[in-house]
């Protein structure tokens, strides 16, 4: 499947994934991420079920805190 990550192309596989999968396949696995399918946040609790198809457009960011 080819998706947009973070403004990117990028082609993956299988044809579809979970939240969760995309970013295990991503190697991404920093604490305080949030994600944006087609412009709707998705819920972390949502991860395993929510899904990411072709030609989907996808934002993932890597939340930092501290002082």
């Amino acid at each position: 499947m080819t998706i947009k990550l973070n403004g990117s192309t990028e082609c993956l596989e299988p044809d579809h994934l979970s939240v969760r999968g995309l970013l295990a396949a991503k190697s991404w696995s920093f604490p305080l991420i949030i994600v944006k399918v087609n412009g709707v946040l998705v819920a972390r609790d949502e991860w395993d079920t929510a899904r990411v198809a072709d030609g989907d457009v996808v934002e993932a960011a890597h939340l930092m805190s501290g002082g």
